[in-house]
């Protein structure tokens, strides 16, 4: 795969007409483009943003020599790279075989555009990350707004499309926090929430059929996950907020996450995370004041995904690389959210 950075940048649609907050993209530190005006429908965002290309398979050649100062290749067999139809850049990290199909964004927007056509949701950000092999489409939904008094959220639904591997792309439903600029991704499912797989290689016309009348199904029940989420994660705030907790508690807690069971032995890594927490528990500029059990799950959040916390704005990982890891279900941000929760519940009970 080619080493050259992906030249096709990230493109942001505006919330409303002449807002200031512009996206998740935009909002955790992003580079890109913001759209001139909202757009509203999904293909014509993609077209806007030049991701309506198609991803291709085209064959593998292995280098054999020179003949008579001539490169030689070959083909090899059953072997092909994923390519973007628009520039031929390969986008694929190793090659795949002939029983691949690939998937672009066009095609996962035939099968979502209908909750953006419903009124569900609305465009919000595209962008690459892993060199063009990892392809994000966010969505914003339409319903979110004040989760307990005075605190208010946007909810999004995070499309992850990769290339060559992973074999589908998976959506996982995520909440903002406006004041802190914090990502919950794992708050109420610790999994991905839907997937929508790569078209079959083959496969008759009943059989297709029949794949697209369960992906209409699945359209339906993902939906439904969706309203699960937001009212889900309004109870646990809730909950969260009528918990109070001490200085010491949240010092506790602190040091389960990290597993820190001496804090003088404990490595310099492992004290400067302990201390960014500890500082981020009673932060009111950001929405936190060292009170109950939302302030230190805002805590964790805070240092772990947002472009405000000092630790990430001296960090050497990339917003893009840094906000994928928060939203993936196997990635190491999501799993320090998924313990902080776990541990949390544990001490509440």
């Amino acid at each position: 795969m080619t080493a050259t950075k992906d030249p096709i940048k990230g493109y942001f649609n505006p919330r409303t007409e002449g807002d200031t907050f512009k996206g998740l993209g935009l909002s955790m530190g992003m580079d890109g483009t913001v759209g001139d005006a909202i757009e509203r429908d999904l293909q014509k965002f993609l077209e806007a943003a030049d991701r309506n290309y198609f991803i291709k398979k085209v064959p593998a050649f292995q280098f054999l020599g020179e003949l008579d100062g001539a490169a030689q290749y070959a083909q090899c067999e059953n072997q092909y790279h994923l390519v973007r139809s628009s520039d031929q850049r390969i986008v694929s990290p190793h090659t795949v075989t002939d029983q691949y199909a690939p998937l672009s964004l066009m095609d996962v927007a035939i099968e979502v555009a209908p909750w953006v056509e419903a009124g569900w949701a609305t465009p919000d950000a595209v962008f690459s990350a892993r060199n063009g092999s990892l392809e994000v489409l966010v969505l914003r939904l339409d319903a979110g707004g004040e989760i307990t008094d005075g605190d208010f959220y946007v909810h999004y639904i995070v499309i992850q499309n990769p290339h060559g591997s992973g074999g589908t792309a998976k959506g996982k439903i995520i909440s903002f926090r406006i004041v802190c600029a914090n990502t919950f991704a794992a708050a109420v499912s610790m999994k991905s929430d839907f997937t929508i797989s790569h078209r079959v290689a083959r496969g008759d016309s009943e059989v297709q059929a029949a794949i697209m009348q369960q992906r209409a199904a699945d359209a339906v029940a993902a939906w439904e996950t969706v309203q699960n989420h937001i009212t889900e994660l309004s109870k646990r705030v809730n909950n969260w907020a009528n918990s109070p907790l001490t200085l010491a508690d949240a010092g506790h807690l602190t040091d389960s996450l990290l597993e820190i069971s001496n804090l003088e032995t404990a490595s310099g890594n492992k004290k400067n995370k302990r201390e960014a927490i500890m500082g981020a528990f009673n932060m009111p500029q950001f929405g936190t004041n060292g009170a109950n059990a939302y302030d230190w799950i805002n805590a964790v959040t805070f240092v772990n995904s947002s472009p405000n916390a000092e630790n990430n704005k001296k960090s050497k990982v990339s917003v893009v690389d840094r906000t994928v890891r928060n939203i993936d279900a196997n990635a190491s941000g999501f799993k320090v959210e998924q313990k902080a929760e776990k541990i949390l519940t544990g001490f509440l009970a």
